[in-house]
């Protein structure tokens, strides 16, 4: 007894030591994006082709410092819907604070999660999506044999001693092992014994006393009063799997776990609702002591945002979560539009996703990377990254007016769109890549929204001067290599050092010489 509690106690002062520690883990994004892909998703919701743009796998395995499934799967929806609501922002921000600072309290929820671990197949949200095959012959019948006649004829062979009705159980436990054996394939692929753990964990949560979290004890009493038949059905399921299985042995003979596990199917689609609230509860509840975590790591490098009702952005010194030691850039934003021009490595790509993933944490947790943030409410459209599809017959031209199709299209809802491109059309010739691209770019900078651009194209910096503010981002080729300061600046980039750069990694010679030659001849009729 003393050696349990030792490591307990070992445990929880592990946990609450590396509580701002980042947690590296291996991650089934397939897994964890179950339930996101299970809810419908509204207009606002962060699209692949944007979660993608911005690397958001890598800011959630960042954020992500949960133990669970539960919290694995609601961290990830939650980033993939961000809030366009003040108040609920702020009420998740400062539930999110006070876990931060209460380190007893979150402590002891995250030993609850540790417990409650991984559903590394996902066999819980398979069922929960699937339904298991309800059969009531087989529970009516295996009422029967599991318990009626089998402990029936034991308890006569008893109190009769009769050898005969003692031959009689062995056969009905010979039955009943065969039974089980042929049942085990169907019982243990199921998410049975995950429901288990989280009804167990969400009963252990509630008998917390803790005023932070009275509302979500609340919450879940009510819910587990509805899953009252679910928990008592689960509950042999429990004894089944304790010491790792030890106790199954003495399931078997009375078929415990098949009888649990065809009454659950009756009551699976019945209760599906309140179970799924339950994983959403017990999830969010992780995700925001994830997220405290976080903050923790940051040391108060961070600030909040103010968010307006005028359609702007205004950054000051805003990094790029995902770059160590990142340079930090400023932006307000004079028109409804940006054009950024600058060599490809010079950091116009990384500027448009320090935007970006700064406005998911300011409008999903309210606080941003910067020393200041301030906009409105967007509906965030990125076209950074599309790629072309070989299985699907798709080029990368069709990818690239695709993406920017969801941008126009998004132009429709109530919400400003803020929409990141680059390179755009880099999939086409340029006398049709620069009158589309201008086209579109004048299009969207009449509805509500906020564009920035990254190109190459400098004929677009004259076409879009009415509407568009332009900066860019500078390199230099030496003797020493490329070097790059990564600061944005504002105007058009006047450096070409494509070539240069070719004959710094040792291009022969002669090529250098007749590409400087050929540019100079297209430049005069470009």
């Amino acid at each position: 007894m003393g050696s349990l509690m030792d490591e307990i106690m070992g445990l929880y002062d592990s946990m609450k030591n590396d509580f701002a520690e980042e947690r590296k883990k291996k991650r089934n994004f397939k897994n964890i994006r179950t339930y996101f892909d299970m809810e419908e998703s509204d207009g606002y919701t962060i699209d692949d082709q944007t979660w993608d743009d911005f690397n958001m796998n890598d800011l959630f395995s960042k954020l992500d410092r949960t133990y669970s499934s539960v919290g694995e799967s609601i961290l990830y929806k939650i980033l993939r819907n961000p809030l366009h609501n003040r108040k609920k922002l702020k009420e998740r921000d400062e539930f999110i604070e006070g876990l931060r600072k209460d380190s007893d309290l979150r402590t002891k929820l995250q030993m609850i999660y540790f417990r409650l671990g991984y559903d590394k197949k996902n066999t819980f949200l398979d069922m929960i999506m699937e339904s298991l095959e309800e059969n009531k012959m087989k529970y009516y019948m295996y009422i029967f044999f599991g318990r009626v006649a089998t402990i029936g004829t034991l308890v006569a062979s008893i109190l009769f001693n009769e050898p005969k009705l003692l031959l009689a159980t062995f056969i009905l436990i010979w039955v009943n092992v065969f039974i089980n054996d042929k049942e085990r394939k169907n019982v243990k692929s199921q998410g049975l014994l995950y429901l288990r753990n989280i009804i167990v964990s969400a009963k252990k949560i509630q008998k917390i006393k803790n005023p932070m979290i009275k509302e979500y004890n609340e919450k879940i009493t009510e819910i587990l009063k509805e899953l009252k038949s679910l928990d008592k059905a689960t509950k042999p399921i429990e004894i089944a799997n304790a010491g790792g299985g030890a106790l199954e042995v003495f399931t078997i003979p009375f078929l415990l776990e098949e009888t649990a596990f065809y009454k659950i199917a009756s009551l699976l689609e019945e209760k599906r609702e309140y179970i799924l609230d339950l994983y959403y509860l017990l999830g969010e509840l992780e995700s925001y002591i994830s997220i405290a975590s976080y903050k923790e790591q940051l040391k108060g490098n961070y600030s909040k945002p103010n968010f307006v009702d005028d359609i702007n952005i205004n950054i000051v010194e805003g990094v790029h979560p995902l770059v160590n030691n990142a340079v930090p850039n400023s932006i307000n934003f004079s028109k409804r539009g940006i054009v950024l021009t600058g060599t490809n490595m010079s950091g116009k790509s990384t500027f448009l996703r320090m935007i970006g993933l700064n406005m998911i944490l300011a409008q999903t947790f309210n606080f941003t990377l910067t020393k200041k943030y301030e906009a409105c409410f967007f509906n965030i459209v990125s076209s950074i990254s599309p790629s072309d599809d070989v299985t699907a017959g798709k080029s990368y031209y069709m990818a690239e007016a695709e993406a920017l199709l969801r941008i126009i299209n998004a132009l429709d809802l109530e919400l400003p769109v803020f929409c990141p491109i680059d390179e755009i059309f880099r999939g086409t010739n340029p006398i049709e890549r620069i009158s589309s691209s201008a086209e579109i770019l004048t299009y969207i900078n009449s509805k509500k929204s906020i564009s920035i651009v990254a190109t190459h194209d400098r004929e677009l910096t004259e076409i879009l001067k009415e509407n568009y503010d332009f900066f860019y981002f500078s390199e230099k080729v030496d003797s020493k290599g490329l070097n790059f300061d990564y600061k944005l600046k504002k105007g058009v980039s006047k450096t070409r050092n494509a070539i240069k750069l070719l004959d710094h990694i040792g291009y022969p010679k002669e090529i250098i010489k007749k590409s400087y030659n050929r540019a100079e001849t297209l430049e005069k009729y470009m």
